[in-house]
């Protein structure tokens, strides 16, 4: 599998936000392949510099009860052990990283990534953004082929809706 589409839920979104999960899915031209999910304890990223937004805890306190459950399903691990764990969750080399707005999830990952002295795990030509190959679509079009979450704000579930909806939009495009 060539592909590796990732998501995160944050307390803000600037780049030294505080990180509640992290989630990926490989990926090819047909399927999904193997997943990684890691809850984090975001005491554990403010004792590493990363900060919480205000408004986007008022923002998390007005979604769904499911997202919120999702995010408090598991006891969150340290800042330092989600890295590393992400770190061996795939052979990232060569493979094509895909995230929802470059501006987002890459800075905010690289910004931990830099609180806990470890590189990001994928080369910096290697990510692609998810949001510019949707917007390649007229609106119609992608909604015809998005898949949605099975629950919106929970990172393993966007990241499979994610993937899906990339195959779906490239063999459409005629790529993969």
């Amino acid at each position: 599998m060539n592909n590796i589409s990732i998501d995160i839920e944050t307390l803000g979104t600037s780049s030294n936000s505080v990180i509640l999960s992290i989630a990926a899915v490989e990926f090819d031209g047909e399927k999904l392949g193997k997943e990684f999910e890691v809850f984090i304890d975001p005491t554990s990223c403010t004792e590493h510099g990363l900060v919480i937004d205000a408004s986007t805890v008022m923002w998390w306190l007005g979604q769904s009860d499911d997202a919120r459950k999702e995010l408090l399903k598991r006891k969150g691990v340290p800042l330092d052990e989600a890295i590393v764990k992400l770190h061996g969750a795939f052979d990232w080399k060569g493979k094509q990283v895909w995230c929802n707005g470059a501006d987002f999830d890459f800075p905010i990952i690289a910004s931990a990534c830099k609180a806990v002295g470890v590189t990001e795990p994928w080369q910096y030509w290697s990510k692609m953004d998810y949001r510019t190959l949707k917007n390649l679509l007229p609106n119609k079009t992608y909604g015809e082929l998005k898949v949605d979450a099975t629950v919106k704000h929970s990172a393993l579930a966007d990241a499979k809706a994610q993937a899906l909806s990339t195959i779906n939009i490239l063999k459409f495009l005629g790529g993969e």
